[in-house]
C-alpha cells in the first residue's frame, strides 16, 4: 500500500466543478462523480479521474498514475488545479474517506479493518483524515450496521433514473458460466484479488435508489476494489443529465430516452475477462462464443467454493491464458492466437485495459496486438475502456434504427448524424440497441454478431 502523501487535507474549493466532484459526504457517492463529466474538463483529467476511481492511487503512487497517462506529475497537478481546484492525491484521499464512512455506517467491521479496506496506510492516518473531512472521529459516524451471516452488505447510491432490468438484460447473454450469472433481478459473480477470492451479489433498490452489494467475508480486505468494480460494471457514475441534454437534440434519440430514461453502458468488473469475451464473439454466434467461454473457464479458471452452486471459478489471469493452448478446448487457431497475444500484452504491461489510453490510442493498441476488427475494438472501448464516445458505426442494428425508407442507413450516413452526439455516442448506441429489445429480440444479437460481414482477412 503506498505511503500517504501529507498534503493539506481540507476539502478544497471546487473551482467551478460540481460539488459532487470534491465532496459528497452526505450520501457517500463517488468522490469523482460528476468531475469527469464537467464541461471544459480535459480528457486527461477525465481519464485520470476514472483511474483514481478504479483505485490506482490505492495501490501505487502518483508517478504510476502519470506513467499510465503519459504525462509528468507536475503537468497532472497543474491540470487538476486548473479544472478541479485540487490535486490527484486529495481526490484519492477524499474518495477513501467517503468509502470509509459508508463502511462505518453500514457494517460492524472494526475501525482497523475499515482503515485497511479503505486504503489508509495506518489507523492513525485514517483517524486524522476522517476528522479533517467530517469534523469528528470515526466512532461518531457509527450506526447500527446491516448484518448478514458470513457476508458484508454495502450500499452504493445511484443518481437519477436507473433502468436496472435493462442493464441485466444486456448483461445476461454475456455472462460466463461458473464466473457470473443473472438470476431474476440479481447479479452474481466471483471475484479474485491476489490470493483471496469470493463472491458478490448485486441488487437494486428503487425506493432508495441504491445498489445493494453483498460481499463474502473473504473479500473483506478488498471492499474498495469490489465497489470500484461494481461502479464500473453498472456505470453508476454516468452523467445522465449531460447525456440527456446532448442526445435529446436528436428527435429519434429523444423519444428513445423518454421511453427508457437513464440507460447506462454496461462496463467491466474484470477488464481482461470482458475483453476476452468480446474477442470470442467476433463473427460467430453468441451461443458459440458462450460455449467457448465456458470451456476456457472450466479448463483454465481457478476453482473456488461459494454459496452459489453455479459459481465455481474465477476467470483465468492474463498470465495463464498467455500460455494456454486454447485450440484444445475448441477455440479456432487464429482466435486462440489473438487471445494469447492480448493476454501476453496485458500481463507484460504492453497494453492496459484500465481506461488510461485515449480512445484512438486504445483502438490502435488493440488492433496492433491482436486480430481485432474495427467494430470489436469499438465494443471493447465501450465496455472495457469505458469510453463514452466509442461508437461501432458499422453495426447493422444501429444503422437499421435510423432506416432510410425501410433500409438501413449507410455507415457514412450514420457517422455523419452521430457527429452531433459527441461526446456521448456510446450512450446513443445503447439507446438505439434498446429500441429493438421491445420487439422480443435477444440482447446478445445486438452487439458483435450484428455487424457487417468480415473481410477476407478477418477469418474467425
Amino acid at each position: 500500500m503506498p505511503a500517504e502523501n501529507h498534503e493539506e487535507t481540507r476539502p478544497p474549493a471546487s473551482n467551478g466543478a460540481p460539488a459532487s466532484t470534491i465532496s459528497s459526504a452526505s450520501n457517500g457517492a463517488s468522490v469523482t462523480n460528476g468531475a469527469s463529466r464537467t464541461n471544459g474538463t480535459s480528457s486527461t483529467v477525465s481519464r485520470a479521474l476514472r483511474l483514481i476511481e478504479d483505485g490506482v492511487l490505492d495501490h501505487a503512487n502518483i508517478d504510476a498514475l502519470c506513467e499510465r497517462l503519459g504525462i509528468g506529475a507536475r503537468q497532472l497537478r497543474r491540470l487538476f488545479n486548473k479544472h478541479l481546484g485540487t490535486s490527484p492525491i486529495q481526490v484519492a484521499r477524499i474518495r477513501r474517506a467517503h468509502f470509509a464512512r459508508r463502511l462505518i455506517e453500514t457494517t460492524s467491521l472494526s475501525m482497523a479493518h475499515i482503515a485497511q479496506a479503505a486504503g489508509f496506510g495506518s489507523v492513525r492516518r485514517f483517524n486524522a483524515v476522517i476528522n479533517e473531512v467530517y469534523g469528528c472521529p470515526p466512532t461518531a459516524l457509527r450506526r447500527s450496521p446491516t448484518r448478514s451471516e458470513g457476508k458484508l452488505e454495502l450500499q452504493i447510491p445511484v443518481e437519477g433514473p436507473f433502468p436496472w432490468d435493462r442493464m441485466l438484460r444486456f448483461l445476461e447473454p454475456w455472462t460466463s458460466s461458473g464466473v457470473e450469472q443473472v438470476v431474476g433481478d440479481r447479479y452474481y459473480r466471483t471475484a479474485s484479488f491476489g490470493k483471496v477470492a469470493g463472491e458478490i451479489c448485486v441488487t437494486y433498490e428503487p425506493n432508495s435508489s441504491e445498489l445493494c452489494v453483498r460481499v463474502s467475508s473473504s473479500l473483506g480486505g478488498n471492499l474498495l476494489d469490489v465497489v470500484s468494480g461494481v461502479r464500473r460494471l453498472f456505470d453508476v457514475d454516468a452523467d445522465v443529465q449531460a447525456i440527456t441534454d446532448r442526445l435529446g437534440t436528436d428527435p429519434f434519440l429523444k423519444s428513445c430516452m423518454e421511453a427508457t430514461p437513464g440507460l447506462r453502458v454496461p462496463g467491466a468488473f474484470d477488464y481482461f475477462e470482458t475483453a476476452v469475451m468480446m474477442l470470442l464473439n467476433q463473427h460467430i454466434t453468441p451461443e458459440e462464443a458462450s460455449d467457448l467461454m465456458d470451456r476456457i473457464v472450466d479448463k483454465y479458471g481457478k476453482r473456488i467454493e461459494t454459496s452459489q452452486p453455479s459459481l465455481t471459478h474465477v476467470f483465468p489471469t492474463p498470465y495463464v491464458l498467455s500460455n494456454a493452448r486454447l485450440e484444445a478446448v475448441g477455440v479456432p487457431t487464429r482466435r486462440s492466437r489473438s487471445i494469447q497475444a492480448l493476454a501476453k500484452a496485458v500481463h507484460e504491461g504492453a497494453l492496459r485495459l484500465d481506461g488510461s489510453p485515449s480512445l484512438d490510442t486504445a483502438i490502435d493498441g488493440l488492433r496492433s496486438i491482436a486480430e481485432v476488427s474495427a467494430t470489436t475494438a469499438q465494443y471493447i472501448a465501450m465496455r472495457v475502456y469505458r469510453e463514452p464516445d466509442a461508437f461501432p458505426s458499422s453495426n447493422h442494428h444501429l444503422r437499421s434504427a435510423l432506416s432510410n425508407n425501410g433500409a438501413p442507413v449507410s455507415t457514412p450516413e450514420l457517422e455523419a448524424r452521430a457527429a452531433t452526439w459527441r461526446p456521448w455516442r456510446a450512450y446513443a448506441a445503447m439507446y438505439l440497441w434498446n429500441s429493438f429489445l421491445g420487439e422480443g429480440r435477444d440482447a446478445s444479437r445486438l452487439w458483435v454478431r450484428a455487424s457487417e460481414p468480415p473481410q477476407a482477412n478477418q477469418v474467425a
